[in-house]
């Protein structure tokens, strides 16, 4: 079995080649906008697993939204992998997240090993509106 040691949303992914470390750059807590709907990307979801057990694990993961009414939109889905190794890093490019409406959304990661997706990351995202300033007469 597999679980998530971290994940984080974030504009871009930096990895150094030689030493093969990694940095996110300016994550993502909240968002603001004059008017929905609006598109917020691309962003990357960057994220974080350990397995529990010395033998190859297939896995298969999926990205959804939930809004502020608790309503769903899949975001994407992948393909079954193997892991190997004990950690695995794995980064997640999201084209866009479509934001309807203004309040606090969440993106939510699942894993599939058995045929059942289990909820492994629930990540807020504060979407607020931007009130226009009046211009004022002298």
């Amino acid at each position: 079995m597999i679980r998530n040691v971290w994940s984080v949303l974030c504009r871009d992914i930096i990895t150094d080649q030689e030493t093969n470390s990694v940095t996110y750059v300016r994550c993502i807590e909240e968002g603001s906008a004059l008017e929905v709907p609006v598109r917020i990307g691309p962003i990357f979801l960057g994220t974080l697993w350990e397995k529990n057990s010395d033998e190859k694990e297939s896995v298969q993961f999926r990205v959804i939204l939930e809004m502020p009414d608790q309503s769903l939109r899949p975001i994407l889905q992948t393909k079954p992998m193997v892991l190997e190794r004990p950690r695995h890093r794995l980064h997640f490019r999201i084209n866009s997240l479509d934001i309807t409406s203004f309040g606090l959304h969440y993106v939510l990661v699942e894993f599939n090993q058995e045929q059942n997706w289990r909820h492994a990351v629930r990540i807020p995202v504060f979407i607020r509106k931007i009130q226009k300033k009046e211009s004022v007469s002298v």
